[in-house]
């Protein structure tokens, strides 16, 4: 037994006594291999782990600029709302800026319905005339004094003046104007009222059925706004005319005090 494992063992130092040298060689050659593979992909990884990274003052200022500006700009108005002075108050100077405001608002207030006002108003006339062209007055107005009525058989105020017209003659306003009222009145009979502004009027009374303008119409002075036709049933015994009034603001007056002059 011990021969047959002395031949293997001579076997075998003779094999690497011959080929021992590339043996050798061969292990040598694997084992720089390896170190060269250890080398190449985990020395650079260690390197660059164990060296750390460095930023530069640009970049890291690049970086750090956001979150600084946002810093300063947060700062900045409450350095301002600090540092700025209030202004110093002046209750005397505010007053007297209310007051103002309320005097112009007052003005403006009270203005307004003035235009508004001159606006609406009827035409202002500045001259009249008579109402019956060359027609005679027959009763003139009697104011506070009262007056025999032939008709009526007592004594009364005459509002207005008389003034002769022939049934169907024509009868004319007595100044520029605004037709504002037509009207049948059982005593005075037909009857129609022009706003010569300025808070003047004029009632013509007496007229026919059937007058020549409407309510709302302009007028001029001298235009035909009716016809006589005796309809007043309180002057049925005088002669053929129509009865003229003028109020003014809604007071009646004397409308000889206006005719034919210029009205101030």
């Amino acid at each position: 037994m011990q021969q047959k494992n002395s031949g293997w063992m001579d076997k075998v130092s003779d094999f690497v006594a011959g080929k021992g040298f590339y043996i050798v060689l061969a292990l040598c050659a694997a084992a720089i291999g390896v170190s060269g593979y250890v080398l190449f992909f985990t020395g650079g990884d260690e390197e660059f782990v164990d060296e750390p990274l460095q930023i530069s003052g640009a970049v890291n200022d690049a970086v750090q600029t956001p979150a600084v500006q946002q810093n300063e700009q947060t700062e900045q108005p409450a350095q301002q709302q600090e540092t700025m002075p209030k202004p110093a108050d002046n209750p005397s100077r505010s007053d007297e800026t209310s007051e103002k405001k309320k005097e112009t608002a007052a003005a403006a207030s009270a203005q307004a319905p003035v235009e508004q006002a001159e606006q609406t108003a009827a035409p202002k006339a500045e001259t009249f005339i008579s109402p019956v062209q060359n027609g005679q007055v027959l009763r003139e107005f009697s104011g506070d004094e009262l007056v025999k009525d032939e008709t009526m058989g007592d004594w009364r105020v005459h509002n207005g003046v008389d003034i002769a017209c022939d049934d169907g003659g024509k009868v004319c306003a007595i100044g520029d104007g605004t037709v504002t009222d037509i009207f049948f009145d059982e005593q005075t009979g037909y009857c129609l009222t022009i706003d010569h502004g300025n808070g003047l009027t004029s009632t013509l009374r007496g007229l026919m059925k059937n007058a020549t303008v409407k309510e709302g119409d302009s007028v001029k002075m001298g235009a035909v706004v009716g016809g006589g036709g005796s309809t007043m049933a309180v002057e049925s015994k005088m002669a053929p005319h129509i009865h003229l009034e003028v109020a003014q603001d809604g007071k009646l007056i004397d409308p000889m005090s206006i005719l034919s002059s210029a009205k101030q």
